[in-house]
């Protein structure tokens, strides 16, 4: 198991309503394990909304694409941070 912390465009954020096209189960099915999503920021998102999700490698990823992630820093991170808990 491994925990990220993905950085999404509060925009985007705001604009679905902090969900994914995704049940719960579904995400369990793909390996993560828990998801905190802030509830503080109220109307002032700012630039990004931090995600921390706890999962498997293949959990991170299916959220990453969940999210659409195309951040190649955060996709860097994301690898770094798979390779370091293998």
């Amino acid at each position: 198991m491994a925990e990220f912390t993905f950085f999404v465009d509060a925009d985007t954020y705001d604009m679905s309503g902090g969900h994914l096209m995704a049940e719960w189960a579904d995400l369990v099915e793909a390996g993560i394990e828990r998801v905190e999503i802030p509830t503080a920021y109220g109307k002032d998102l700012g630039d990004r909304v931090p995600v921390t999700v706890t999962g498997s490698a293949t959990g991170l990823r299916f959220y990453a694409r969940l999210l659409n992630l195309s951040d190649p820093i955060q996709l860097e991170e994301l690898q770094r941070v798979l390779d370091a808990a293998r």
